[in-house]
């Protein structure tokens, strides 16, 4: 079966997902700019329309970390790289992020236990410890740390492009140089 949703209605139902987790299929259509029938005729229900958002969104980062080409230093040119390619698919990634808050509050699973998916995860901690063993990345630091603090800060820049707190554009180039520097001005 082929996926009926083009890109930029499933891009729209994502975001509007991201914003009202717990919103009807009605409040989805309308939050998208369908009718609740044309949503209907995509799933008749709303854990049939996630989970068509779902499997976008990790695809999504599945071509994202494979277009990244992590394996290839110098490692801060790899994670410009992938923070590029996620963030073209940024309601994909703002989306699968709220999925994935929403699994733990239903679940009533600890945040600090809740690993990140292998798929982008563990990935990700490889790059990270591949990284601190080039001395590309601070080796006082836990890779998986290294993980979760520019999933952070990644997600924390598309949520405030998504409030209309900062541009879209250079929010990429932003993440990298805050993420990589830190927040001290060292201009001067």
């Amino acid at each position: 079966m082929s996926d009926p949703l083009d890109d930029k209605l499933a891009r729209a139902l994502a975001l509007s997902i991201a914003q009202q987790p717990r919103a009807s299929l009605q409040q989805l259509a309308r939050a998208a700019g369908i009718s609740k029938a044309t949503l209907y005729r995509i799933s008749p229900t709303r854990e049939g329309v996630i989970d068509l958002l779902m499997t976008r969104a990790i695809q999504h980062l599945q071509d994202a970390l494979a277009r990244a080409d992590l394996h290839t230093p110098p490692y801060p040119d790899a994670l410009q790289r992938l923070t590029d390619v996620v963030v073209q698919g940024r309601e994909y990634y703002v989306f699968w992020n709220h999925a994935e808050w929403v699994r733990m509050i239903d679940a009533r699973t600890e945040t600090a236990d809740l690993p990140l998916p292998s798929f982008y995860g563990q990935t990700l901690e490889t790059f990270f410890l591949n990284g601190q063993k080039a001395g590309a990345f601070r080796i006082d630091v836990p890779a998986l740390w290294l993980v979760r603090a520019y999933d952070y800060l990644l997600y924390a820049a598309m949520d405030a492009v998504q409030r209309g707190e900062i541009a879209p554009l250079g929010m990429g180039a932003m993440v990298q140089k805050l993420f990589l520097e830190g927040a001290t001005d060292v201009r001067g």
